[in-house]
């Protein structure tokens, strides 16, 4: 079985497809898939990074919103795969709306240039919020993970590493434009026409301005949803305002699903430490639960930084973007779809069931 999947990066002339083949129940050898799921005190994405670091041969390339450099275990290793040859890259976030992401980047750019790495700002106009590791341009680890303590350490957080050249192929050449500075509003274009029928798939989801790569493909799984939406999100905005938004265009979605009987759920973060986010949170919250979704809210105490899919127990959606007008229209943003596939879901759909019992409703 096969499924084929087109990609057009603006201004090359090559067009980027993805197949991905299913032996049996399983993946051919060329692909490989693994869950990276971090629970505060539980640091499996560091491990997975400095181990993608240490067989780094040719090429390391970061995009990160943010990378600090106190108590981050994964400067040394970087450093090593430097000395042995390996070329590598860091693209931090300069953001024009917070001079404290700045700032918290300086040093960490300044620090990597003083040991002969090459490293730099993005655009300041546009808000890069990836979180995305690519190794010799075929392994891929991406998510929800910031490089800080607390994201190691504190928080709950959802990534996946995938090792296959033709994903890797993708987020590397998003990569390039980026670093040259000349991936153009609209840059990135998925075609949804060739999507039929059901998984395996594995879909790369690069992101710029106006492209809204990722509410489309989202919007189309819902669509064809059968028994279940599971999600675990950082961030949801409720625009009662601009009502075609596509925030709001996923929350009708989800109401939609609910609706026809379905066992829709969201888990949400109470992001009691931003009093903004919070209120917008709230407001989404109450949106949902008045038009049949469940609902729960984590503990004020904790931050559940997750953007996280499940849908059918067998498909998951997973990166960095949150579901608010930024996020989904304007910022650079990476993501993964992993379509048909129950065996990668299984872990996935644990946090989530983990999670909704931590979780409290909104009456609580």
């Amino acid at each position: 079985m096969n499924r084929w999947l087109q990609w057009r990066i603006t201004g090359e002339t090559a067009l980027f497809f993805l197949v991905l083949f299913a032996v049996g129940a399983g993946l051919i050898a060329q692909t490989l898939v693994c869950p990276v799921i971090d629970r505060p005190g539980e640091n499996r994405y560091c491990c997975c990074v400095k181990e993608a670091f240490a067989a780094a041969e040719e090429s390391i390339d970061l995009l990160l919103s943010n990378a600090q450099l106190d108590e981050v275990p994964l400067w040394d290793e970087l450093l090593a795969a430097a000395s042995r040859g390996v070329r590598v890259r860091v693209l931090l976030d300069e953001s024009e709306w917070s001079t404290s992401i700045t700032e918290k980047n300086r040093p960490t750019i300044e620090f990597l240039k003083v040991h002969g790495i090459e490293a730099r700002f993005d655009d300041p106009a546009v808000t890069t919020h990836a979180k995305l590791v690519i190794v010799d341009r075929r392994v891929v680890i991406l998510g929800s993970s910031n490089w800080n303590h607390y994201a190691f350490t504190d928080q709950e957080q959802a990534n996946v590493k995938v090792q296959d050249a033709q994903v890797g192929e993708v987020f590397a050449t998003y990569f390039d434009r980026l670093w040259r500075g000349d991936l153009p509003a609209g840059g990135v274009r998925l075609d949804l026409g060739l999507l039929t029928g059901e998984g395996p798939l594995l879909i790369p989801i690069p992101e710029t301005v106006g492209t809204a790569n990722y509410a489309s493909l989202l919007l189309e799984l819902l669509h064809r949803v059968k028994r279940s939406i599971h999600v675990v999100m950082y961030r949801i905005s409720y625009y009662p305002q601009y009502e075609g938004s596509l925030s709001n265009e996923i929350l009708h979605a989800l109401v939609d699903a609910a609706a026809r009987g379905l066992d829709v759920k969201v888990l949400i973060d109470d992001c009691a430490f931003y009093p903004g986010s919070a209120e917008e949170n709230l407001e989404a919250a109450l949106y949902l639960h008045l038009h049949g979704v469940g609902i729960h809210l984590d503990d004020p105490s904790e931050t559940t930084h997750c953007k996280l899919v499940i849908i059918d127990e067998e498909t998951v959606l997973l990166g960095s973007t949150n579901w608010n007008y930024y996020a989904l229209e304007k910022n650079n943003e990476v993501d993964l779809a992993l379509i048909g596939l129950p065996l990668v879901a299984a872990p996935y759909e644990q946090f989530f069931h983990v999670l909704w019992k931590e979780g409290r409703r909104l009456d609580e």
